[in-house]
């Protein structure tokens, strides 16, 4: 199955990979911030309350700062995206609320390449020639091994 990958300006998100780069160049971005950035992908263009954000990333029995964990993260965000909080391209907070992915993603898939197109025959000769039987004669007995 193809991996889920998101573009937007010059940036790729790469969810199977856990990765964000920019220009096909990988940029560090820790944990917590990649994963907030990859839930407000998800949210695009819907506001994202910091109570969503600490329910997503943390949960809801959790003892920790939550508060400076989202700001920190939020910044770190900033920083690898080349945002800024006063024009945004990417992030827009919603003071007093939350935040908002703005920027427009253009999903992707990552699988295999089409080289060119077989027949459901060649598919079925191909098939049972990999299972080691003749395709002539495929209700017979198997092929012998090749020799090494």
């Amino acid at each position: 199955m193809p991996e889920k990958r998101i573009r937007f300006d010059e940036y790729l998100l790469d969810y199977g990979r856990f990765q964000l780069s920019r220009n096909d160049q990988p940029l560090k971005l820790e944990g917590l911030p990649l994963q907030l950035l990859m839930f407000l992908v998800e949210k695009q263009g819907q506001l994202v309350t910091r109570e969503q954000i600490a329910d997503a990333l943390w949960g809801k029995d959790v003892f920790v700062d939550v508060e400076q964990g989202i700001n920190t993260a939020i910044r770190k965000i900033r920083m690898a995206l080349d945002d800024n909080s006063g024009q945004p391209r990417c992030l827009q907070t919603v003071v007093g609320r939350g935040y908002r992915f703005v920027a427009r993603t253009q999903a992707e898939e990552e699988g295999p390449v089409a080289v060119g197109t077989v027949s459901a025959e060649e598919l079925g000769r191909a098939i049972l020639s990999a299972a080691g039987l003749d395709p002539e004669s495929p209700l017979g007995p198997p092929k012998p091994p090749p020799k090494s």
